[in-house]
């Protein structure tokens, strides 16, 4: 018995010696004019394991992840900017790969009074009361409220067709110059914010933006179907339905001039998005949207989002009226 102890103890040190050491990702997190990025999360998701690390970057916008080797999807986003994420970064035992990352645009093109900066400070602002959720007088959820625009706590792991990836990679060369919304028409429709507002009657709830023409749109909740044919229309046309306590959105018949999403996705005329929307409490609002559109994604795409109450009033915004940009949009 004291020889198996000695053995058993001799055999330690080996197993510890024959580990595969660490690898790591590092670099620097840069907005779309080249500045770092302070006290931002950059993420990695192991493509087998599905660990997810992450790292939070300093002062001068540097992070460092301490990964096992293999293949990582590398994601990273802040308020204001469009999302970084990239599949198949390689890393090796006891290598560090310098992997510097660089935020690009929204549809607002950095323009003053929408920069990154600002919509930071708008979300230090955020302070949502707390309490129980409202009801309307015949007891459903009163989703009425400005919100301010929500965080996303699950991107979904959308597969975009080869078609549409082109797309995209055409627009984004092109600085996006061809964005609707950069000659003010209406956002994308996965777009909400930075302000928005909801108007809830019993046979209605109208949505309202504080930052594009024009801005809104209403959801029928008196029980009528879409039309046969609907008219195309930047905001589709969308019916709503009570499931228990959540309220579940169906949007259909969009122009086929709208973006999908920030990222400068295209969508077909198969686009269909439902919505679901909660109201846990006073101050916050769930949402889960799922895009189901078969010419550009491989299958449907959900993704999940809360909403902060804000204490603001939506402002009017006419874009037409002060667009003096147009003319220096540059891009392919």
């Amino acid at each position: 018995m004291k020889y198996l102890a000695f053995a058993l103890c001799l055999t330690v040190p080996a197993i510890a010696q024959t580990s595969t050491p660490k690898g790591a990702i590092a670099g620097t997190l840069f907005d779309s004019i080249g500045d770092p990025i302070a006290n931002n999360e950059v993420q990695a998701e192991n493509a087998e394991s599905h660990g997810v690390f992450k790292a939070t970057t300093s002062a001068k916008g540097k992070y460092t992840l301490d990964l096992p080797p293999g293949k990582y999807f590398v994601a990273a986003s802040a308020p204001g900017l469009a999302p970084f994420a990239m599949r198949g970064v390689i890393v090796k035992a006891s290598l560090t790969l310098k992997f510097d990352i660089h935020l690009g645009d929204t549809t607002q093109l950095n323009t003053l009074g929408e920069d990154r900066l600002r919509i930071t400070a708008d979300t230090k602002r955020h302070a949502p009361p707390s309490g129980p959720a409202p009801r309307t007088f015949d007891g459903k959820p009163d989703l009425s409220g400005v919100w301010w625009i929500p965080r996303t706590v699950d991107p979904g792991k959308p597969e975009f067709l080869p078609p549409a990836i082109a797309i995209q990679k055409q627009r984004l060369e092109a600085n996006s110059k061809d964005s609707p919304q950069a000659r003010c028409l209406p956002s994308a429709p996965l777009r909400n914010g930075p302000l928005w507002e909801f108007v809830q009657s019993k046979d209605y709830l109208v949505y309202i933006s504080d930052d594009e023409s024009p801005g809104f749109h209403q959801i029928y909740l008196d029980g009528r179907p879409h039309p046969a044919d609907p008219n195309p229309a930047w905001y589709g046309h969308s019916i709503g339905r009570w499931d228990g306590d959540t309220l579940v959105v169906d949007r259909v018949g969009f122009d086929n001039r709208v973006w999908l999403d920030v990222e400068s996705h295209p969508h077909s005329d198969q686009l269909h998005i439902i919505e679901r929307y909660h109201r846990p409490d006073l101050g916050h609002l769930e949402i889960e949207i799922t895009v189901d559109d078969p010419g550009v994604l491989a299958k449907p795409w959900t993704q999940k989002r809360i909403a902060d109450l804000a204490q603001e009033e939506i402002f009017e915004y006419i874009c037409a009226e002060n667009n003096r940009d147009v003319e220096h949009l540059v891009g392919k």
